[in-house]
């Protein structure tokens, strides 16, 4: 089965390194519709062929995220400057300086320390210890990677399942309902911050740079955070009620397990300490920094403060990390060195950049208005059936394609949609970001996903049955609580 799968995945590779480059070449050749200019028509073929390299993974996902470098300037739609811009904007910094300070948690294994306290507050019942689970994995996806959260948590959850005594069948049910839970809560409190997940920054530097608005680091929490806590109860429902039910009674054990490895760790260190210092400042300042510039009495002892935007505090953590002595003795002589920095997941930062290229060009060409357009029959139906449909689109087109790559090609028409039928395109981009994160049914949907799967204890059915519920239901909670609370909060 495995080299089947393994000669399939080549032969749709091999398929899609060609088709991509030939359909650019025959729908540039072909005259563009009318009320498209030629440069919106190019810029369709150049998206056609990162779409169908993205799709297939023709070449790695971040290497196919540079064409926009080559093709927009030699197609004449943008200059190289303005190709290449995209790739260094003020979001792009902000995701890196989010990752580095996520690398120095990882580094002296305080996310371990913090997920492993969670668990020993949830108690010894099964239903707990998944509650237990998914709780920590939300909430350290919420600052960093999902799939670091996941992988950091699996083996603990391997462990704790291998451990428990009780009948077969409900340690199995268990078994797999634990680790997907870990996957689904991952990804879900990816959502809460901007730097949870790339989408979310996407959707930010999107309506940043073409509508002018900024939306601040507790915005979008008291946006998010919201379908967070609706999501990761939700999710765990349909995994211990629904999909997999076991009796909870004749599970025994797993507790041991946890409070073994918390033992093993010892006292919290100088480092984890320090670390969690600027994790915490970090956090604090992201949160309250537009509160902070208010204060007048403030402002003119820090006047910096008015020119203070997440970026800013984002590099700074970062620079922090390597400035800050790690103690207790340790060889290292900062919290963090670049070795360890070296490790940061360049391909999201590439693939980010090239989704921010591209968005660029098909607004710039006027692609996205030509498209918003042809597209106004939609702004009849109400404004919670248009969310609906895009909610929906987005989960079920995710499970194939990447959820960055999807927000990149999506977001741009969306609002132009939005703007051309006079909604706020707030309204429409924001539920696209929930949405790129809440693809449940397959391995390959998201990271997450991938590293449960690898595992062994998961059939690809058993994902499907269960993600296919949580998919559904998601699709209903995204779009009622982005038409209740972005009104809200972001007027």
């Amino acid at each position: 089965m495995a080299g089947t799968i393994q000669e399939t995945r080549t032969k749709v590779q091999t398929v899609g390194l060609f088709l991509g480059p030939i359909l650019a070449l025959i729908l540039w050749l072909f005259p563009a519709p009318e009320g498209m200019t030629v440069e919106s028509w190019a810029v369709v073929s150049v998206a056609l062929w990162m779409g169908c390299w993205w799709s297939t993974e023709a070449i790695p996902i971040p290497a196919a995220s540079l064409l926009p470098i080559i093709l927009l300037p030699l197609l004449g739609i943008t200059s190289s400057a303005e190709a290449t811009l995209p790739y260094a904007r003020p979001v792009i910094f902000l995701l890196l300086g989010g990752f580095i300070a996520a690398m120095a948690m990882q580094k002296w294994n305080l996310h371990r320390r913090i997920a492993l306290n969670i668990l020993d507050k949830v108690g010894e019942h099964p239903a707990n210890l998944i509650a237990g689970f998914m709780a920590a994995s939300a909430l350290l996806s919420m600052w960093i990677s999902n799939t670091a959260t996941t992988l950091m948590i699996v083996p603990i959850a391997i462990t704790v399942a291998t451990t428990i005594i009780g009948e077969a069948k409900d340690i199995k049910r268990f078994t797999i309902a634990l680790l997907i839970g870990c996957a689904w809560s991952a990804s879900i409190g990816g959502l809460g911050t901007i730097i949870g997940t790339p989408p979310n920054l996407f959707v930010v530097e999107y309506i940043n740079s073409n509508m002018g608005i900024e939306i601040t680091f507790l915005q979008w929490m008291l946006f998010a955070l919201p379908v967070v806590l609706v999501m990761v109860p939700t999710a765990w429902f349909v995994l211990t009620k629904l999909v997999f039910p076991f009796d909870g009674e004749s599970i025994k054990g797993g507790q041991e397990v946890v409070e073994k490895e918390l033992n093993k760790m010892g006292a919290i260190s100088t480092p984890e300490k320090r670390v969690a210092y600027v994790m915490a400042a970090m956090a604090f300042m992201w949160s309250f920094r537009t509160v902070l510039d208010d204060i007048e009495w403030l402002v003119n002892i820090l006047p910096f403060l008015t020119s203070l935007k997440d970026t800013h505090i984002a590099i700074g953590g970062a620079l922090t990390m390597f400035l800050i002595p790690a103690g207790d003795d340790q060889k290292t002589s900062a919290l963090l060195d670049w070795e360890t920095a070296t490790k940061l997941p360049w391909g999201v930062i590439l693939l980010f950049g090239g989704g921010l290229s591209l968005a660029a060009a098909i607004q710039s060409s006027g692609l996205a208005l030509w498209l918003g357009n042809a597209m106004t029959v939609m702004s009849a139906a109400p404004l919670i059936l248009i969310i609906l449909a895009i909610v929906a689109l987005v989960i079920f087109l995710t499970e194939l394609t990447s959820n960055t790559a999807t927000t990149a090609a999506l977001v741009p028409v969306l609002a132009a949609l939005a703007t051309t039928a006079g909604l706020d395109p707030i309204m429409l981009a924001a539920p696209v970001a929930m949405a790129a994160s809440c693809a449940f049914m397959l391995p390959v949907a998201t990271g997450p996903n991938a590293v449960v799967f690898s595992t062994g204890h998961i059939q690809v059915p058993q994902m499907v049955r269960a993600g296919l519920w949580l998919n559904i239901l998601g699709t209903f909670i995204v779009t009622g609580l982005c038409y209740l609370i972005v009104p809200m909060v972001f007027n």
